[in-house]
């Protein structure tokens, strides 16, 4: 074909493919073109140099590039080539076509906005808030980072793509190959299925269905072949003589054969192929395959595969080639179009020049050409008996009763031939060589005989269809045939497709049939595969008219309220209405029949205008635009073009229309997986987000770190949410109606609504509980966590905690107590720092000193270390900075130092954070991250401003004891809230305080004016009760006056401990002195807080073991699921795992996780039980209370939703 141009001529033989598209100049009689791939068709349409339509593909004088030729010879004119042809256009069509984005993608785009939107606007509040707390904008935007990530699934993107590809997997085990993973999901999506008729709904086989022949009784019946049309069911007689002739006449009266052999590829010889075969499908049918290939004409290819074993069982021949051999042909007529028969006559050996025996004619054709020729019929036992009226009339009627079923009905006849005429050497001719209009032989032509002598006698002669005179009839040709049969041929329905053409009507999918086949065909088609159910206008019309009835007659019916139409494409345009494309549309039922590539695509435009999400099957290049324009495109892996394939989302390797319903199914569930997946990610999104609302606005220690809500997101939550991907279908899945893209989106509102504030409160909920349970086994009950104004949100960790002991009593590092010293007037001392409840003691309220002291917003001078009090100045970052004064204003009102004995009693204490050389990291000790001691170098001296210093600031001193308006005029803020929770203690008043009720700093002097807790100094001294080398108090010499007094820090001789020799002025500076301090209180607090925040965590994973499998399934119970996805379970198992992993193996306490008592894993339990039993209540009432109907008119099941469905089924 590449070396072909216009106007070259042609010439083309049985076999070949057309090479361009041509113009007819000549043919031969029997010359066909097999338009199956262009239109639709199976049968091979007849050629002539005519043209008789306007339309291309309907005229008989064109041969379309890419067609074969079964039968027959033409000589052709090159019109078009290339891009030009009508293949070549369609194939432009489909690529110029734009591809719709689909819906999941359009789904995953939607909920990436919303939660986008919800991720960003939380951070950005979180990151102000932080902000204006005071807090570093380095951790406010770790804090904004970690908002974000807890609001985005990041398993979202893993478990789609495993979705999809897994589905893709379990698709290609049923015979579908997904070429585009999102078109999978698209599927199931559909509501609208156009598909093609030839090869899609039909095995794309043309076979024999019915034979009809005289039984014993003489009498016609009509007899199944065992083909899948009758479900395999055989009832002919092998046996019969008139079988036995009708079988013959099949097989001679035919010029298709079988291509057997195929040529190994090894040894280069051809190999004998096995007659047939049976190949399994995708829908886990098996269909029984010929393997032979006929070459030919379809419907006698149908015969041949008919007749091959029947003539081994009945007559005991091999195969059609012996029949053949040993019945040599000795004359033909080929099939005409026109004339609608063919002839054959035979000798009765392989040699007609030697064979004396009578020759036999068999004839074939259309029964109606059949019948009028015939005038005996072959009984059962082989004898000729003459035609009755009542037999004649039992013909027809068969006839039509067969044709009424969409078969193709073909009359089969006979005629002995003496020898004695008919010799090896009589001249047999179709009369057209004698000037004769009939052969020179008999073929029951004698109605026409008498036909043309009574108009010649009547002086009108008889003309052909060109107005030409009729060749007078040839006087041999009168004699009547022998009447053998008919047979019945169709390309029959799949066997699996009326069952699923039947889902799909029960899961509210409406199946359109689009064809290029004849109208009375793809009807009788969709009756049969249940596409048709009801009667057409047509059919109306014509019942009332039988029953003459009228309207308002009982039995009329009418006509417009047809449910089904069958819309053949000359009634239908492009620039139609909407109005007349709906008023089809709206039929439950429809057929669109004799549709060319074009309207296919416009049917496509129309059913997508109407809302639908439309599949689109097809094979043939007609198909291609159609497939591109679809929302997903399904092309036939074996009767398909590789154009029809380039433009398909997905291929269908068995040519099943059952495997595109089990592709809906698996679509729909990978919607019903991704919520459900979703769902389980987002239900965590509460708890997650909750402990920053709880910092923010009721000033708690952080219950969750960032870090660890990374390990939830990416780590124990990951591998549950993929599990999704595997979990199987629940039982209903088609048994609801397709899914309306514009309400049921892939996140809802009560999806929102059941993860966010159903599922996921009661998940925060059971992490606050953990949270709090171990912070108060470990001193910190809830009353110093919520509801007490104290900063406590801030500082927690970071300070020393002061609080108001009611009762209880000081203890020392092994319990004892101290018997000298009332908790609720007296500090504890450095021999017993501890404070145990003891019988009914607890704790009144807690707090921590005012922040008085905020330094310049500069960085400390190079030379700043923070063990030498001479190197602080006034540049702290600034920090606000607790003052000596604040201390004394706390203790003043009961308000002392908080060591909890229950935080003794923990696995993280040590004995040495009582007595701490501030000198010594503290991250070094037992994995301690808050630690602000002991760093090497000063580089970031920031932190040593955040945290507890290492000695104390007076606001007296660096204002020579006079506080008389001097102070900054920063708003204390946050960090104000001392005023507030000492005013609820006995009414004091932080601003009424005057220091110089603590007349003596040590050595006397007196502090003047009041403190003010609204606003903060700008001038502070440091004193840590060091000395310089000449003996002067470093820092200050009014610093000398609070060597005592200096808060938790003192000097020991001979290194830290809680017995060691202190020593006093001066002699600090001796090089065998080392600087301590009392560290317990803030450790405690941060360890303490870290266990805490672990339990939280933990607390969160022993949840998500309801979360995941209550989100096994929407609408079943757990019970009718099962738990019989492996990998989920697994999931359950890996996510414990992990857990205990990061708890318990020490370098992944890097995260913040720490090794919790068995214990504080136990809080989440009954919480997660809780979610179990309201999810499983929830779904028992929404099935109670949600009945299910079916619609008698399309068979689709419906569910009427109950109160609890309409408001939680996502």
């Amino acid at each position: 074909s590449a070396m072909l141009t216009l106007g070259d001529i042609v010439l083309l033989e049985q076999g070949d493919l057309v090479p361009a598209d041509l113009r007819v100049l000549d043919c031969s009689p029997n010359m066909c073109v097999d338009n199956s791939s262009l239109t639709g068709e199976s049968d091979p349409q007849k050629r002539k140099n005519e043209c008789t339509h306007d339309d291309v593909l309907e005229t008989a004088n064109l041969c379309f590039f890419g067609t074969q030729v079964p039968e027959g010879s033409c000589r052709g004119l090159v019109v078009k080539i290339g891009d030009d042809t009508v293949i070549g256009r369609i194939a432009s069509l489909a690529l110029s076509t734009d591809s719709e984005q689909t819906p999941i993608n359009r789904e995953i785009e939607h909920f990436i906005h919303i939660i986008s939107a919800i991720a960003i606007i939380l951070g950005i509040s979180f990151f102000a808030a932080s902000l204006a707390r005071g807090q570093d904008p380095i951790v406010s935007l770790v804090f904004m980072i970690g908002i974000i990530v807890a609001n985005v699934p990041e398993g979202l993107l893993a478990t789609v793509t495993v979705c999809l590809t897994l589905t893709a997997k379990r698709m290609y085990t049923k015979k579908v190959m997904v070429k585009n993973l999102e078109g999978v999901e698209t599927l199931g999506s559909t509501s609208c299925i156009c598909s093609d008729k030839t090869g899609t709904l039909t095995q794309n086989i043309m076979t024999v269905a019915q034979v009809v022949y005289a039984d014993g009784d003489d009498n016609l019946r009509i007899q199944d072949t065992a083909s899948s049309f009758s479900k395999g069911i055989r009832t002919y007689d092998p046996n019969s003589k008139a079988f036995h002739q009708l079988l013959r006449c099949s097989t001679l009266c035919n010029t298709c054969y079988f291509e057997k052999y195929y040529e190994d590829e090894a040894s280069g010889k051809k190999v004998l192929l096995p007659f047939k075969k049976v190949r399994q499908q995708g829908d886990g049918t098996s269909i029984e395959e010929i393997v032979w290939t006929p070459i030919g004409n379809a419907s006698e290819g149908a015969m041949i595969k008919f007749a091959h074993p029947a003539l081994q069982e009945s007559l005991g021949i091999k195969d059609i080639e012996e029949l053949r051999q040993k019945n040599a042909i000795v004359f033909d007529i080929p099939f005409n179009s026109k004339k609608k028969y063919q002839v054959h006559i035979h000798c009765q050996s392989d040699d007609p020049a030697k064979d004396t025996d009578d020759r036999i004619l068999y004839m074939k054709g259309a029964p109606e050409r059949i019948f009028i020729r015939c005038t005996d019929f072959c009984a059962s036992d082989g004898s000729i008996k003459p035609i009755t009226p009542e037999f004649r009339g039992e013909m027809t009627r068969l006839q039509d009763k067969m044709g009424a079923n969409g078969l193709r009905v073909l009359g089969f006849c006979m005629k002995k031939l003496p020898y004695d005429t008919f010799s090896a050497d009589y001249p047999f001719s179709d009369g057209r060589d004698e000037k004769k209009s009939t052969p020179n032989f008999p073929l029951g032509e004698g109605p026409f005989i008498e036909k043309y002598a009574n108009a010649k006698a009547s002086g009108e002669p008889l003309k052909d269809d060109k107005g030409q005179l009729l060749d007078p009839p040839h006087e041999a040709s009168g004699p009547g045939l022998v009447f053998l049969g008919m047979m019945a041929l169709v390309d029959p329905p799949r066997e699996a497709v009326p069952g699923a053409v039947a889902k799909c009507k029960t899961a509210g999918i409406k199946v359109i049939m689009v064809t290029g086949d004849h109208p009375g065909t793809a009807k009788a088609i969709a009756y049969k595969v249940g596409i048709l159910w009801g009667p057409t206008k047509e059919d109306l019309i014509k019942a009332n008219e039988d029953n003459r009835a009228s309207p308002g007659d009982p039995d009329y019916q009418d006509p417009d309220l047809a449910q089904a139409i069958v819309a053949p494409g000359w009634e239908i345009s492009d620039d139609m209405g909407h109005d007349k494309w709906n008023a089809i549309l709206e039929h439950p039922q429809i057929v669109f029949a004799r549709t060319s590539p074009q309207q296919k695509l416009v049917i496509v435009g129309h059913c997508q205008r109407l809302g639908h999400i439309v599949a689109v099957t097809g094979d043939g290049v007609n198909d291609s635009p159609a497939l591109k324009k679809a929302d997903i495109g399904i092309a036939m892996g074996i009767a398909g073009t590789p154009v029809t394939k380039n433009a398909a989302d997905m291929i269908l390797l068995d040519d099943n229309f059952a495997s595109i319903v089990a592709g809906v199914e698996e679509g729909r569930l990978i919607f019903d997986n991704l919520k459900k997946s979703i769902c389980y990610t987002l239900t965590s999104n509460i708890p997650e987000i909750s402990p920053f609302l709880c910092w923010i606005t009721m000033d708690t220690p952080m219950p969750l770190s960032t870090v660890l809500i990374l390990a939830i997101d990416l780590g124990t939550d990951m591998v549950p949410a993929i599990s999704m991907a595997y979990e199987d279908a629940e039982a209903d899945i088609m048994k609801r109606p397709p899914r309306n893209a514009k309400v049921d989106r892939l996140v809802t509102r009560k999806l929102i609504f059941l993860a966010y504030l159903q599922i996921g409160i009661m998940q925060a909920m059971a992490g606050f509980y953990a949270w709090m349970v171990v912070l108060n086994d470990y001193g910190f009950p809830p009353t110093v966590l919520l509801g007490n104004p104290s900063g406590t949100g801030m500082f927690f960790g970071d300070q020393t905690m002061y609080c108001k002991f009611n009762g209880g009593q000081y203890v020392d590092f092994d319990g004892r107590v101290d018997p000298n010293t009332d908790p609720t007037v007296s500090p504890p001392t450095r021999r017993f720092p501890l404070w145990d409840r003891g019988d009914a003691g607890f704790l009144e309220k807690c707090t921590y000193p005012q922040k008085l002291f905020r330094g310049r917003q500069a960085q400390p001078k190079n030379s700043f270390k923070y063990r030498e009090a001479d190197t602080y100045n006034s540049r702290t970052f600034g920090l606000a900075q607790p003052t000596i004064e604040a201390i004394w204003a706390l203790e003043s009102k009961g308000f002392y130092e908080y060591v909890p004995w229950r935080g003794r009693m923990s696995p993280f204490w040590n004995n040495k954070w009582v007595a701490w050389n501030i000198e010594r990291s503290e991250e070094r000790l037992a994995g301690e991250k808050a630690g602000t001691l002991g760093r090497k170098g000063n580089v970031d001296g920031q932190l040593i401003f955040m945290a507890q210093p290492a000695g104390l600031y007076s606001a007296c001193i660096a204002n020579d004891y006079d506080l008389t308006g001097r102070k900054r005029p920063h708003k204390v803020g946050a960090y104000s809230n001392l005023r507030n929770i000492v005013k609820g203690a006995n009414g004091f008043n932080l601003e009424d305080w005057e220091p110089a009720d603590f007349s003596n700093y040590g050595d006397g002097s007196q502090c003047v004016g009041k403190l003010n807790g609204k606003r903060s100094y700008n001038q502070a001294q440091f004193c840590n009760g060091g000395y310089l080398d000449d003996g002067t108090p470093a820092g200050h010499q009014g610093c000398a006056a609070l060597d005592n007094l200096t808060a938790n820090v003192f000097y020991c001789k001979n290194g830290c401990g809680i017995d060691c020799q202190q020593v006093y002025g001066p002699q600090r500076n001796d090089d065998d002195v080392e600087q301590c301090q009392n560290v317990a209180s803030r450790l405690v607090q941060t360890n303490a807080n870290q266990h805490a925040q672990a339990a939280y965590w933990v607390s969160i994973v022993v949840v998500q073991w309801a979360d995941l499998l209550i989100c096994k399934t929407r609408w079943l119970s757990i019970r009718q699921q099962g738990l019989r996805n492996s990998v989920l379970n697994f999931g359950l198992f890996f996510e414990t795992l992990l857990a205990a992993w990061l708890c318990y193996f020490t370098p992944f306490q890097v995260l913040g996780t720490r090794a919790l008592r068995f214990t504080h894993w136990m809080p989440g339990i009954p919480f997660s039980m809780i979610i179990f039993i309201y999810d499983e209540t929830r779904k028992y009432m929404m099935r109670a209370t949600s009945p299910e109907v079916v619609n008698q008119a399309t068979g689709q099941v419906t569910r009427v939703p109950g109160w609890i469905e309409r408001f939680t089924y996502y």
